[in-house]
């Protein structure tokens, strides 16, 4: 362990040897290094712990360049536990350039949230802690939802936003849910901007008949381009968007052409290389739930029901994950095998991450931010799942979209604060 001084505070490093596959007789188990970073206020050594559970799946606990907002309020009450999730971060980065057998199907399965869980409780053991309480973004929340399923005599409380999983729906009914929100987000997208939707149409026609080249080498398609909808769930989205797409075309030697600004802005928004786990493990994190088998590229079926996504649809798309894109980006190409078979991975009762009955009983008093129009994780489903807890307190609110954390951090989590306390 190492120990520093930031920001006035003190920093502890933790790495720890934790199991691949929790299941692998102890003795010939591979392992790999956990890693976590422990913030303490001044004076605060002996505060309670907050394991911060990171959105995504496939993204590395935060590495703080100040203390403000989210984290400087978690901090008037607690030290912070940043825990980058396996394969992630320091914790055995898996990308690329990884070895075959860490871009396996073997170790790409025991990536989810219920193997998480497992290493947390390590972490946990490590600190000398009883019990600590969670907070969770996103997937975080489904950790936190799978850490109450599996182990809630060590949860003190739980915070949750917009990170409430389905409990009983299987991934193609809960793609149906978000093809259709991201409809509603789309169409009110283009109210605002009257001008929009001709720009994204004659965007496509111009990708399908042209060959612009990213600054990585590869061309762009027109569905490929279409994936930048993910903005769409965010609380600044519609802005963001509308400044990209306000003049991307310029004339050269009377051709007509994308800007290098803008293919280069596109470029960052539609790669993985940042996080290639994302994409690779994305539809695996619903295995198992709704008795839904293979999860076989949900997302890519569920959009044909919607013309308006389908293949010759004109509407952006949002978070879902395609098997082409495993194809067409040069981050996603070495994950291509292990992908396909992911998805054609059978999920059984066994790969359950989620137990109703435990949820019903466990005694943590949690509080959950619940935004009412969640691209990514339905309003609907969000509040079914709190009604299966034995205490949850909601903080529904139309303020904010998914990353509503990252626009007040301490405003939410302030108001979860009170929630929880008020009992």
């Amino acid at each position: 362990m190492s120990e520093y001084r930031r920001f006035g505070h003190t920093i502890k490093e933790h790495v720890i040897t934790v199991p691949w596959d929790y299941d692998s007789p102890e003795d010939s188990a591979e392992t790999f290094e956990l890693y976590a970073r422990e913030i303490i206020p001044p004076g605060g050594e002996d505060k309670p712990a907050l394991l911060y559970n990171q959105g995504g799946p496939g993204f590395p606990a935060p590495r703080p360049l100040g203390l403000s907002g989210l984290l400087a309020k978690g901090l008037e009450r607690y030290r912070w536990i940043l825990m980058d999730q396996r394969g992630t971060g320091r914790s055995h980065r898996i990308d690329g350039l990884s070895p075959e057998a860490d871009r396996s199907v073997e170790r790409l399965r025991l990536l989810r949230q219920d193997n998480i869980v497992r290493d947390a409780e390590r972490l946990r053991e490590h600190l000398g802690l009883e019990k600590w309480s969670l907070f969770g973004q996103s997937f975080g929340g489904f950790c936190i939802t799978s850490y109450l399923s599996l182990a809630p005599q060590s949860v003190e409380r739980a915070f949750l936003t917009g990170g409430l999983p389905t409990l009983d729906k299987g991934v193609d009914d809960l793609y149906r849910t978000t093809f259709a929100k991201l409809k509603y987000r789309h169409d009110l997208f283009t109210t605002q901007f009257p001008w929009v939707q001709g720009r994204i149409e004659e965007i496509i026609n111009h990708l399908d008949n042209s060959a612009e080249i990213l600054p990585t080498g590869e061309r762009l398609s027109s569905r490929r381009f279409r994936t930048i909808g993910l903005e769409l769930g965010r609380g600044s989205g519609f802005d963001s968007l509308a400044y990209l797409l306000e003049e991307p075309f310029r004339t050269v030697d009377g051709e007509k052409r994308l800007r290098s600004d803008f293919l280069s802005q596109v470029g960052s928004r539609v790669s993985f290389q940042s996080g290639p786990l994302y994409a690779a493990i994305h539809e695996s994190i619903y295995g198992g739930v709704g008795k839904l088998g293979a999860t076989n590229w949900a997302a890519q079926r569920i959009r044909a029901e919607f013309p308006e996504f389908a293949e010759a649809g004109t509407y952006l798309t949002g978070e879902h994950i395609f098997p082409w894109q495993f194809e067409e980006d040069p981050a996603l190409r070495p994950f291509r095998e292990s992908a396909q078979a992911l998805a054609q991975h059978e999920w059984g009762e066994k790969d359950a991450m989620y137990d109703v009955a435990a949820l019903g009983a466990a005694e943590p008093v949690a509080a959950a931010a619940i935004y009412l129009d969640d691209i990514f994780v339905p309003f609907e489903d969000s509040m079914a799942t709190a009604a299966a807890y034995r205490d949850l307190r909601p903080m529904v609110s139309n303020r904010y979209q998914h990353n509503g954390v990252h626009v007040d951090g301490a405003g939410i989590l302030g108001e979860l604060f009170r929630l929880a306390d008020d009992h």
